[in-house]
């Protein structure tokens, strides 16, 4: 059964479409041009509504943006919750499905490492945004870690605080590699092999797989 047209939805549900048009109009364009850079003309046409329309949804851009972020957040949520680690196969497999995921979406990717870079100036409306953002995976993924090193999934040499670190550093400065070079810099086997830098030695042979071959050296 073919799905309704837009003329025959009710309301609500041409609200919801529209919402989700401006919003991937606007990952587009924040992620291309930063904040600061993108038009809400651009964006509008590109979602297929008039610049008074989209400001009907959105009042401002700080608005949009802040719907945008959320948006990020709610999809790599859906992949990633450390609390349920062990249902995925332990948290280093969560972690490089993550980075399986945001290798199919380099767009999301970009706005990411584009929004994060603007946002370090306090002035950003997404500075706030993102500090909190960074605080909140760092105290959710320490109680991960020490339960991985205290089940000898991961190793108990270096400090849960210094790895989580560790951890953040590598997958984003990873991403600003391969958004430059991405036939060169191969996302999710690189970080395949940061994981099993982080196994305990008695945990034997990782089960992670990015979904690529190892080079043989």
């Amino acid at each position: 059964m073919s799905e309704p047209t837009i003329s025959k939805r009710t309301q609500a549900e041409r609200t919801r479409l529209r919402k989700e048009q401006v919003i991937q109009a606007a990952i587009r364009f924040f992620g291309q041009n930063g904040y600061h850079g993108a038009r809400l003309a651009d964006i509008a046409k590109a979602a297929g509504v008039s610049e008074p329309g989209l400001l009907h949804h959105y009042p401002s851009k700080v608005r949009l943006l802040m719907d945008v972020l959320a948006e990020r957040d709610r999809i790599d949520g859906e992949r990633f919750d450390p609390s349920r680690r062990a249902e995925a196969g332990g948290l280093l497999a969560s972690l490089q499905a993550l980075v399986d995921y945001n290798r199919t979406v380099p767009g999301l990717v970009q706005l990411f490492t584009v929004l994060v870079a603007e946002s370090i100036d306090e002035q950003h409306p997404g500075h706030a945004f993102f500090m909190q953002r960074y605080r909140k995976v760092r105290q959710e993924s320490l109680d991960a870690l020490r339960k991985a090193q205290q089940q000898g999934e991961i190793r108990d040499d270096i400090s849960t605080e210094d790895l989580v670190v560790l951890i953040y550093a590598m997958m984003d400065g990873l991403q600003i590699q391969w958004l430059y070079a991405p036939d060169e810099v191969d996302l999710a086997q690189s970080f395949t092999q940061f994981c099993r830098l982080l196994q305990a030695p008695s945990a034997g042979t990782p089960e992670i797989s990015s979904g690529t071959k190892a080079t043989k050296k």
